[in-house]
């Protein structure tokens, strides 16, 4: 699989997973700011939000005490740093709620938080959700997995006549059987050691790694020569040139 798409793919889930409500107030000695943190479940990119979740409040050095609430009920507190109190959407019913906390400091101060809107969802609306973001992920990632195996056999011809030395963006290899240089392709999937690529000059399949330096320029010299002589001479693997050695044996007195 290529790397760009793997990138694409952690980019989406982290933005998918990785909730955390925005700060609507800036944090000060006078202040108490509210966050909202998932623990586990989904966190969307509209404000829905289904599981555990964590309210986490800060404030002056002195708080001793912060209450938090949702729609005025009191649900819990927290007395002492970091001021958490968990939660978990299934206990209230769907639909939007508004968050928030009052603290208390050790001189007798009383604070009262930014507020955060969250709408709770059902875990079958959460699961809803998450396929209809991961569905056409997975789909644009088999259909370019799918295009990086095709382009090699649609272009092969045109690979075979490329000039010498020039290649795509994405580089050159040599053949691991016949020792010819060709270019990899930009889409095809990329499996960590080389990227599957079907030799346009002798037609196997293979994991092909980038070349470089005077392994590169050997090879491509090789491929100059048998342009020139209009004859490709193909390397034999040991297992094929036992193969050749058998079948010539049995025509031996």
């Amino acid at each position: 699989m290529n790397r760009n798409v793997i990138t694409s793919i952690v980019i989406a889930l982290v933005l998918l997973l990785g909730f955390s409500s925005p700060t609507f107030a800036q944090e000060g000695e006078d202040t108490l700011t509210l966050h909202l943190n998932r623990d586990f479940g989904y966190g969307g990119f509209d404000g829905k939000i289904q599981g555990a979740f964590s309210m986490r409040a800060s404030g002056p050095a002195d708080l001793t005490r912060v209450v938090y609430f949702i729609d005025d009920q009191q649900i819990g507190e927290a007395s002492a740093e970091p001021f958490n109190f968990q939660f978990h959407t299934g206990s209230f019913d769907p639909g939007v709620h508004t968050l928030y906390a009052i603290g208390y400091t050790g001189a007798g101060q009383e604070l009262r938080s930014n507020e955060i809107r969250a709408h709770f969802i059902s875990s079958e609306d959460a699961g809803k959700s998450t396929l209809g973001i991961v569905v056409p992920i997975l789909v644009i990632v088999v259909g370019i997995s799918v295009l990086g195996i095709l382009l090699p056999l649609i272009t092969g011809r045109q690979e075979k006549n490329r000039p010498i030395g020039q290649y795509s963006a994405a580089g050159a290899t040599v053949c691991k059987h016949c020792g010819l240089p060709f270019s990899r392709h930009f889409f095809a999937p990329n499996l960590l050691t080389g990227k599957l690529e079907r030799c346009p000059h002798c037609g196997k399949w293979q994991l092909a790694a980038r070349a470089y330096g005077s392994f590169l320029t050997l090879a491509e010299e090789r491929l100059r020569a048998d342009r020139d002589e209009g004859v490709m001479q193909v390397e034999e693997s040991e297992e094929e040139k036992i193969r050749r050695m058998l079948d010539e044996s049995r025509f031996d007195n």
